[in-house]
């Protein structure tokens, strides 16, 4: 399309850029085909912080060094993307220690950090960061250390602290929110019974308790998703525990109203795209992966939108319930897309569910093993982390 052909092209540079702040990613992505200059007002670097991003690529667990950053080519996610960042953290101060990457949401990552260098090592602690603008914080200390399993009178078991999770939505608030889980193991079982959620707003942490009652939860398969202002978790029970970042509400909800089994032993997997959330029932032992939609978020009603054969995708058969032949990597945000890592021919594919259809994005050779082993990643070129150690 011809400049002259529209009235905007008309528009003042900034007033068009002030437009184009309002809009999600994807429409920014077909905005582009506007004209050269709408191209490149959306591709000039000075407009980064104020535009919306989209999916840049794939943090993951490898061998060594303790992560990796795979990013996304133009078969996946249009040409013209978000630019390199530090992917290596290499901002962050020798004092961070042997480091271990939790999760990431909307551009912030989250961190453990431990020293085991000195004879007394100082607790572990909790790092949040932006890579985008190499600006980090280090939190205080939550009530139980985080990375820990140990004996706990209080609950009378083994208090684990092994998964945390970040939530960060800058349309809502410049605030972020950490959330630390606080599985108890009972010896013969290990359940999650709290969670303490950090609030950069206020600077403090709060514990908010589980708390039951008559909904049945199961045993927590440590994937999460912050959308719409809560935490939402996997169980292998079908159900999903929501917590809000205020701590004051709990809610389980049954995908598959199966309330009756106990005993599902799924491997579930929980996101979000385009403004909805999203659950993978997957059982190992079975050919079908099945996709379900939240379509009221009052009533707690799941509607099944997709199922995939895994047969489709190539993917083997687990024989060992300890090593996965196959991961969710997550969702695409802006997309029909979902993400797998496969471990057998070690490549990341992307399954688009509405052509039902697959490709195969990159190769993963040094990728391993871990629960939450693979982390989305939107860069957030906005500064303003609220910390002191920003640089």
């Amino acid at each position: 399309m011809e400049e002259g052909a529209t009235a905007a092209a008309y528009l003042p540079d900034d007033i068009v850029v002030d437009i184009l702040a309002r809009l999600p990613a994807k429409l920014l992505c077909r905005f582009k085909c506007v004209s050269r200059r709408w191209r490149s007002l959306i591709s000039d670097p000075a407009h980064r912080a104020r535009l919306a991003q989209t999916l840049s690529g794939f943090f993951f667990v490898s061998r060594a060094p303790a992560w990796r950053f795979a990013g996304l080519q133009s078969s996946v996610t249009p040409p013209g993307g978000p630019p390199p960042v530090d992917t290596s953290l290499s901002f962050l101060p020798p004092s961070c220690g042997e480091i271990k990457m939790l999760d990431s949401c909307n551009g912030l990552l989250l961190l453990r950090c431990s020293n085991e260098r000195p004879r007394r090592p100082p607790p572990p602690f909790y790092v949040v960061c932006n890579p985008a603008t190499r600006e980090w914080v280090a939190l205080p200390r939550p009530r139980y250390t985080p990375g820990q399993h140990a004996y706990c009178y209080e609950y009378e078991g083994n208090v684990v602290t092994w998964y945390a999770a970040v939530g960060f939505d800058p349309a809502v608030s410049s605030h972020f929110y950490v959330f630390q889980m606080v599985e108890v193991d009972y010896t013969t079982e290990c359940y999650l019974e709290a969670v303490e959620i950090y609030s950069s707003e206020t600077g403090a942490w709060i514990m908010s308790e589980m708390g039951r009652g008559d909904a049945y939860f199961g045993a927590f398969m440590h994937h999460m998703t912050y959308f719409n202002g809560s935490l939402h978790l996997t169980s292998d029970s079908d159900a999903v525990a929501s917590v809000g970042a205020k701590g004051r509400s709990w809610r389980i909800i049954h995908v598959l109203r199966r309330e009756e089994d106990h005993h599902h032993h799924g491997r579930a997997y929980i996101g979000h795209s385009q403004g909805h959330l999203l659950y993978v029932d997957d059982v190992p032992r079975e050919d079908v992966l099945s996709i379900y939609v939240l379509e009221d978020q009052d009533s707690g009603e799941w509607a099944l939108t997709r199922r995939v054969s895994k047969k489709d995708l190539l993917f083997e058969p687990w024989k060992n319930m300890m090593r996965p032949t196959y991961y969710k990597a997550g969702f695409h945000p802006n997309g029909d897309l979902i993400f797998f890592y496969d471990r057998t021919r070690e490549k990341l594919i992307a399954y688009d569910m509405s052509r039902n259809d697959w490709r195969v994005v990159c190769t993963l050779g040094d990728f391993e093993h871990a629960h939450r082993a693979f982390f989305p990643y939107v860069p957030w070129y906005s500064r303003g982390l609220a910390s002191p150690n920003s640089s």
